[in-house]
């Protein structure tokens, strides 16, 4: 079995771009919670994008927000910590694959965005509301939400390009 190697250089460039990711999903929520909650929603599109106030006390779109108050804000804030602590590790493992290094940023930055809400508040705040019209409405999210579905985006791709890849070989 092979070891992995530690690249802490890699690690502290991706930190560069997780930081102001985090740092503008924050800036994000902050206006949020001072312009929209208690406020009507300020609609971007109508039918399609409005910006909202919402407290997500569970999990991805709401899960587990049935749970106690207590148990909800431990269960989360250890599961949103252990997850956060393990992908900064992924960091500072050496990879020379590109997508990786962006889908572990991506991820980081979302677990960190959302963690500091969950201990600062005990949920997460989310803002952005999008719809098609009275066909679809998608579960309110947030920036950190949003950097995180970024990297499943990303996981696929690389999947789809390394089936490809490995298929022309």
């Amino acid at each position: 079995m092979k070891l992995p190697v530690f690249a802490p250089k890699q690690g502290f460039w991706l930190l560069w771009f997780t930081v102001p990711l985090v740092l503008f999903d924050q800036i994000t929520k902050r206006w949020a919670a001072a312009t929209l909650k208690g406020s009507e929603a300020i609609t971007v599109i109508p039918r399609f994008w409005d910006f909202v106030y919402v407290e997500n006390r569970g999990a991805l779109w709401g899960l587990g927000s049935e749970l106690s108050t207590s148990l909800r804000v431990i269960i989360f804030r250890l599961f949103s910590a252990l997850i956060t602590l393990i992908v900064i590790g992924l960091l500072f493992v050496k990879t020379d694959n590109r997508r990786h290094l962006a889908i572990y940023a991506l991820i980081v930055a979302g677990a960190i965005g959302n963690l500091i809400d969950r201990f600062a508040y005990g949920y997460v705040i989310d803002f952005i509301d999008w719809r098609l019209g009275d066909l679809y409405h998608h579960p309110t999210f947030n920036i950190a939400d949003a950097a995180i579905v970024a990297a499943i985006g990303l996981v696929i791709l690389d999947m789809i390009l390394t089936k490809k890849q490995s298929s022309n070989e």
